[in-house]
C-alpha cells in the first residue's frame, strides 16, 4: 500500500534562466501534471496548509496573492550596481532597463499611465530596497489612487478593490506613503539579469522601512480561531475520501494522463466556468468539439484525415484507460474540495476587505511555497469564476460610461 502523504519526492530544481516564475498550478492540479509525484506535492501543500491554519509549525510559507498593477522588476543591477526599475521587458534580448526618468519616457512613452507608475517606483523604491538584489512586485497604490469613504481608505490597482480602516496600521501607512507595493519574487544568480532565475523566497528582513513606501507583507498571519471545527471536519472528510481512493488506484493509473496535462486542465477550467464538474465523458466531448473546430479550419483532405486519426488515437487511449481517468478526476475533485476549505479559511486571515465594483468578494487567493521550492496555488475556482464575472460586468460598465462621455 502506498503512502498518500509521504510519497518520496526527489525532483531536481529547475533553473528558470532570467524569466518570471513558471506556471503556478492549483494544488489539486499537481496530480494532472506530475502523476504520483504530484499526489505527494498536493498532499504536502494541503496538509501543511491545514496545520498552518491550526497554528502549528509547517515548512510551508503561505502568502496572499495580491491583484496589483503594474508588475515591476527593480533593484541594483548585478553588473553595474545602478538602481533600475522596469517591467518584464527587462528580460528581453534587448532589455528595457530604466535608470532615469528619461529612460522611462523613451522605453514606455506609448503608455502614459505606466510611465507615471514607473517614475514613482524609480523615485521611492530605492528608499527601502537592499543594496544587492533584484526583485519583482505589484504596485498597489500611489497617492492619486487612494479614495476615502467615511473612515475607510480604498484603492483599486487592477480588478479588486482593497479597503481598510483609516486608523489601522495599513490605513496610517497608506496616508503617509507615496507608493504601495507587494514584493513577491526575488531573482538570484550571477552575471547579467538574463542569467538570473526567479524564487519566491523574498528576504523581507533585508528591506528597510521608510514612510514614503507602504511595503505590504503578503505573508498570511494566521488566527487559529478562524478555522472552525465544522470546517476542519469538512477538510478531513475530503482528504479521507482522497486517501481511500488513492489506495485503491493501480500504481500506474496516473501515468495514463501523460500527454493530456494541458487539455485536461483546460477541461477542468471550462467546467468551473460552466458550473459543472470535470469527467471522462466531459473530457472526451471537450476534445471532440475542439478537434471538430480545428478540422473545419483545415483546407486539405489530407490534413483533415490526419486530424481524424489523431482524434481516433485519443479516443482509443481514453477508452482503454477510462477507469484511470475516472479515478484521477474523482481524486482531483476530493483534493479540490479539501483545498477550497483551506482557501476559505485563509480568506478570513486578511488585513484588507475586498470587493469588485462594490460587491463584496474574497482575495484573489494564496500561494503555498514548500521548503524544497514546490509551489501551489490556493484559489477557490468557483469564487474566482464569480470574480471574473463581476470583473466583466465592471469593465462593461466602464465602457458604457466612456461611451456616454463621448
Amino acid at each position: 500500500m502506498r503512502s498518500f502523504a509521504n510519497f518520496l519526492l526527489e525532483q531536481a530544481e529547475e533553473s528558470q534562466g532570467g524569466k518570471p516564475l513558471k506556471h503556478l498550478p492549483h494544488a489539486e492540479d499537481h496530480i494532472i501534471h506530475s502523476g504520483n509525484e504530484g499526489v505527494a506535492k498536493a498532499a504536502h501543500a494541503l496538509e501543511g496548509a491545514h496545520d498552518a491554519m491550526l497554528g502549528k509549525k509547517t515548512d510551508l510559507h503561505l502568502s496572499t496573492k495580491y491583484d496589483g498593477a503594474p508588475s515591476v522588476v527593480f533593484g541594483y543591477h548585478p553588473k553595474n550596481g545602478r538602481f533600475f526599475v522596469g517591467t518584464k521587458a527587462v528580460f528581453n534580448k534587448e532589455p528595457k532597463l530604466n535608470y532615469t526618468e528619461k529612460d522611462i519616457e523613451q522605453n514606455h512613452g506609448h503608455a502614459p499611465g505606466l510611465v507615471d507608475k514607473l517614475k514613482a517606483a524609480l523615485k521611492h523604491l530605492p528608499k527601502i530596497t537592499p543594496k544587492h538584489g533584484v526583485y519583482q512586485g505589484d504596485l498597489m497604490h500611489t497617492p492619486g489612487d487612494v479614495q476615502k469613504h467615511g473612515n475607510k481608505l480604498s484603492f483599486t490597482p487592477n480588478t479588486l478593490t482593497y479597503s481598510t480602516d483609516a486608523d489601522s496600521a495599513h490605513g496610517k501607512a497608506i496616508r503617509n506613503s507615496k507608493l504601495g507595493i507587494v514584493v513577491h519574487t526575488k531573482y538570484e544568480g550571477r552575471g547579467d539579469i538574463q542569467d538570473m532565475h526567479a524564487t519566491p523566497h523574498v528576504d523581507r528582513e533585508k528591506f528597510t522601512h521608510h514612510p514614503d513606501v507602504h511595503n505590504i507583507d503578503p505573508t498570511i498571519k494566521v488566527d487559529p480561531a478562524h478555522y472552525t471545527p465544522k470546517e476542519q471536519q469538512k477538510y478531513h472528510d475530503a482528504m479521507s475520501k482522497a486517501k481511500d481512493l488513492y489506495r485503491r488506484m493501480k500504481p500506474d493509473a496516473l501515468n495514463h494522463l501523460k500527454g493530456h496535462e494541458i487539455n485536461l486542465e483546460a477541461h477542468v477550467n471550462d467546467m468551473v466556468r460552466k458550473g459543472g464538474h470535470a469527467s471522462t465523458e466531459g473530457y472526451v466531448k471537450h476534445m471532440t468539439d475542439k478537434s471538430t473546430k480545428e478540422m473545419d479550419k483545415l483546407k486539405t483532405e489530407k490534413a483533415k484525415q490526419q486530424r481524424r486519426d489523431k482524434l481516433s488515437d485519443f479516443l482509443k487511449h481514453v477508452s482503454d484507460h477510462k477507469k484511470s481517468f475516472d479515478q484521477a478526476l474523482e481524486l482531483h475533485k476530493h483534493l479540490q474540495n479539501a483545498k477550497d476549505v483551506l482557501t476559505n479559511v485563509m480568506a478570513k486571515n486578511q488585513d484588507f476587505e475586498h470587493s469588485i465594483g462594490g460587491t463584496k468578494t474574497g482575495p484573489e487567493g494564496a500561494v503555498a511555497v514548500a521548503k524544497n521550492g514546490d509551489m501551489s496555488k490556493f484559489v477557490n475556482r468557483k469564487q474566482f469564476s464569480r470574480q471574473n464575472f463581476l470583473m466583466g460586468k465592471m469593465q462593461q460598465a466602464k465602457k458604457e460610461a466612456a461611451n456616454e462621455k463621448v
